[in-house]
């Protein structure tokens, strides 16, 4: 990458001569980075700044080293200027800083895929990794989403890769390099920096309006049904949201080995390429969840993560009423919604607990940035929204409720009180003290326990109490035939069933397990199914399944699946050992698992990832570490 050149709204708003001319006589600023070339590397990187300019503008200017942030190591700032420090008389004078800055090719900030890790092994593939707070690792930024920039950028790239900055397509190319191409981005649209994310591969296309689908040859072809999901959300959303996107809108499928994206771009989303091959209903909630992010996260971005329950609850409740607009009451899709919102609420408080002080803005205190998924209670805003949507007039009212939120606040960030003010002001001034006592009840007295039950309550039906009946029973065959036909109904149906058995307290015998297995082998099963099912079965302690769990774990190894199989088999004392020489495998053979997930599983293991190559399987097991 050659450069990425920045402009913060504060810095826009001190070139504005009118507004300057109000200012103190401080100095004002520009921030840029400036390039130059790197001939060892091919990389383009910043010409420094002339050491007699910085000293002739600001005297007090020094140049200092420093090495290392919270998501890079081997990252150098070189040059700082004390500005509120210097004195200038006379006119008001614009700094340039030029910045020299290198991303280590192992920092955590970028998912650099070899050939043989990407889908189709014929092109490696780039894709930067921007959650919370690891964009300062790539380029030199304020690294908060209160913060938010336009920016300038030059990328050069052999001939036949494509690349994306921030969900945007370039604006010019040039072939000046031979067998290179430079593409240069501008964006005029403040942007958070979580937002601008950089991709570069051998990408095929499949248009549809103003979409694009950009996806690995392999996969483009099975890519149609999310673009034609994808055309009909987006509309809805336009006319639900207002502020709508008619431009450009980009979708971007990536290898499977890489994580989940929880922070999207304003015009473009990121899905996995098993994703294509699921089942059509888990295929729409996922595509709809995405695209209400491009509102609530890209179009209004919240002011630090302590409100991060604006862009997760917000896309939860967009995306449930733009299923709603698709699809019957009844329809499965719906069905589905409502029961994954349970399921995952479910999820975190078995793993996490209740927690009696738990708020729904969290104190985030000594919490690392790649936790915090944790302590956000995202189903519990949903829920907050859809009692306001219901108590405050109805679907119809509180639509124009959130487009008004949506054009008050677009392209801006705020925290959780802008939102209430924003949401009062809609209403006659002898209801908002009722409502704003209702509202901070919410946000600072939560009763978690009180709204697990009732999502519980809401995705009950008949199928529950044939459910619990074969479970209070000991599972006898008479009821085998109905649950059948049951579980073989429908897609929502057998993800019920899996996930409620996985809640039992109490072992699920192994003949009952066989049974599951013959009604739903698993190599025709979807990936969620087939995930499902497997951590059923180790659960149980069924040891015939430990090798299957674990080469689909390697061969479908983003963390989303990887990580919850090998904490599961590591639990499971009989089937440690086994676990930790397949893993010690997988590293030694360079899988196509990334270096942050092999961090993370490392760690589930409780093994020295630095001295793994050094050990055979069968040793693996005397370094792991105990007492920690």
């Amino acid at each position: 990458m050659s450069s990425i050149h920045g402009e913060s709204q504060e810095e826009q708003r001190l070139k504005d001569p009118k507004k300057r001319e109000s200012q103190s006589a401080r100095g004002r600023r520009e921030t840029e980075k400036g390039s130059g070339a790197d001939s060892s590397t091919g990389i383009r990187t910043p010409k420094a700044l002339p050491g007699e300019d910085v000293q002739r503008l600001c005297p007090r200017a020094r140049r200092i080293r420093v090495t290392g942030t919270a998501a890079v190591v081997h990252t150098e700032l070189d040059l700082f200027v004390d500005f509120e420090e210097t004195v200038i008389r006379g006119k008001a004078i614009f700094y340039r800083i030029q910045i020299q800055y290198v991303t280590h090719k192992d920092s955590l900030a970028l998912y650099w895929l070899r050939s043989d890790q990407t889908s189709g092994g014929t092109h490696p593939f780039l894709l930067t990794n921007n959650q919370f707070t690891y964009a300062r690792g790539i380029f030199p930024c304020q690294d908060s989403p209160e913060v938010r920039f336009t920016y300038t950028a030059e990328i050069s790239v052999p001939n036949d890769f494509n690349v994306m900055i921030g969900g945007r397509k370039p604006k010019g190319i040039r072939y000046d390099f031979g067998d290179r191409v430079k593409y240069t981005f501008c964006e005029a649209v403040p942007m958070p920096s979580y937002a601008i994310i950089i991709v570069a591969g051998v990408l095929q296309s499949k248009h549809h309006n103003f979409i694009t689908l950009w996806a690995e040859e392999k996969h483009l072809e099975q890519s149609q049904m999310v673009l034609d999901m994808c055309g009909r959300a987006i509309n809805i959303t336009n006319n639900l949201c207002g502020v709508p996107i008619e431009d450009e809108y980009n979708i971007c499928v990536l290898p499977s080995n890489i994580p989940e994206i929880e922070l999207q771009c304003r015009t473009m989303i990121f899905v996995s390429s098993t994703l294509l091959y699921e089942d059509p209903v888990f295929m729409c909630n996922t595509i709809t969840r995405k695209i209400a992010q491009s509102w609530a996260g890209g179009l209004v971005t919240c002011k630090n993560f302590q409100h991060l329950w604006l862009i997760k609850s917000f896309s939860i409740f967009i995306s449930s009423e733009i299923l709603q607009s698709m699809f019957h009451p009844e329809a499965d899709e719906i069905t589905f919604m409502r029961r994954r919102i349970f399921t995952d609420l479910d999820v975190k408080t078995r793993q996490y607990g209740f927690n009696s002080q738990q708020k729904l803005v969290p104190l985030l205190k000594d919490i690392v940035p790649k936790d915090i998924m944790k302590y956000v209670l995202d189903e519990v805003g949903y829920y907050l929204l859809n009692c306001l949507q219901q108590e405050l007039g109805g679907s119809v009212v509180f639509a124009q409720c959130l487009k008004h939120y949506m054009e008050t606040f677009s392209y801006k960030s705020i925290n959780t009180n802008d939102w209430m003010d924003n949401l009062v002001s809609c209403f006659s001034s002898n209801e908002h003290e009722v409502l704003r006592s209702k509202l901070n009840m919410w946000v600072n007295d939560l009763n978690v326990s009180g709204i697990y039950i009732h999502l519980q309550s809401l995705v009950q039906n008949g199928y529950d109490s044939l459910l619990q009946q074969w479970v209070a029973t000991g599972m006898p065959r008479n009821i085998f035939l109905p649950l059948s036909n049951l579980i073989l109904y429908n897609y929502t149906n057998r993800m019920y069933f899996l996930t409620y058995l996985h809640t039992l307290s109490t072992a699920i015998p192994i003949g009952i397990l066989k049974w599951i297995h013959c009604l739903l082998p698993l190599q025709i099963q979807t990936f969620q199914i087939r995930f499902l099912l497997l951590r059923l079965y180790i659960k149980n302690k069924w040891f015939e399944m430990v090798y299957p769990a674990l080469k689909f774990a390697r061969e479908y190894c983003a963390s989303t699946f990887a990580c919850p199989i090998f904490r599961d088999l590591y639990e499971w004392e009989q089937a440690r050992k086994v676990t930790i020489s397949f893993f010690t495998a997988i590293v030694e053979k360079k899988s196509k698992m990334l270096p942050q997930t092999l961090e993370d599983v490392a760690s589930i293991l409780e093994i020295n990832l630095k001295d793994i190559n050094k050990l055979t399987s069968e040793e693996s097991t005397l370094h792991v570490r105990t007492g920690q």
